[in-house]
């Protein structure tokens, strides 16, 4: 449980970032989209400085909305799930396989952010030599962010595609996962005051110490 309890906070803290990154990434987006394109323009340049911004700024909502649902239905299935253990790790294989589609999503709207970018400088034109300068040094960027990322990808992912490692599932246990929790059934099956009344520790359910004259007197049987 306690491998498990980590895996789905690794997965959490995942979404978190993404979530805060998207955001942050929607506010400048927004900002750009809020300004109006300049009378004149090409109308090709118009059309994918747009669409550009449009999907950089609908992919970073996915993913804010994305992440955030994530975040609490998640866990809550994880703590609260009527399948017990069961419910546990289908949280955590439900994490676990949507992070891939948010991570994909991340990806496309860093590109679509940088296409933006590059349209912008010449949305609202400066002298040729300047815009080209600066579309230049913003691809050189890309170019060199895609590189690093394929090298960690491959260096500590293992691969670009898949990042399938070990799972904290044991398999011997399988056979106790459908025991449900029992609170939430006694709670349901059982009327409200005996629930209540099973819920308060009873005498006996604390620890006991053995009596001294038992256990003198199993030593003397043991001894005789």
């Amino acid at each position: 449980a306690d491998v498990r309890q980590k895996e789905l906070d690794f997965y959490t803290n995942n979404y978190w970032i993404w979530g805060g990154t998207a955001t942050l990434m929607a506010g400048f987006v927004f900002g750009q989209l809020t300004n109006p394109v300049p009378e004149g323009t090409d109308p090709v340049l118009e059309m994918t400085y747009l669409v550009c911004t449009a999907l950089c700024l609908g992919l970073d909502l996915c993913i804010i909305t994305w992440t955030v649902l994530c975040c609490i239905w998640g866990p809550g299935l994880a703590l609260r799930g009527p399948e017990g253990m069961k419910s546990f790790h289908d949280a955590v294989e439900f994490l676990k396989t949507e992070q891939q589609s948010i991570y994909y999503c991340f990806i496309v709207s860093v590109f679509a952010y940088f296409g933006s970018s590059c349209c912008i400088l010449w949305v609202y034109p400066s002298r040729k030599v300047v815009n080209t300068a600066c579309t230049v040094t913003l691809f050189a960027f890309l170019v060199i962010i895609t590189v690093l990322q394929i090298r960690l990808e491959c260096r500590i992912g293992g691969s670009f595609w898949q990042h399938e490692g070990p799972s904290g599932r044991i398999a011997g246990l399988e056979m106790y996962e459908g025991v449900a929790d029992l609170d939430n059934y006694m709670a349901t099956v059982l009327p409200p005051d005996q629930a209540a009344q099973a819920a308060v520790m009873q005498p006996g359910m604390e620890g006991s110490t053995v009596p001294a004259q038992w256990a003198s007197g199993a030593t003397a049987s043991r001894l005789g």
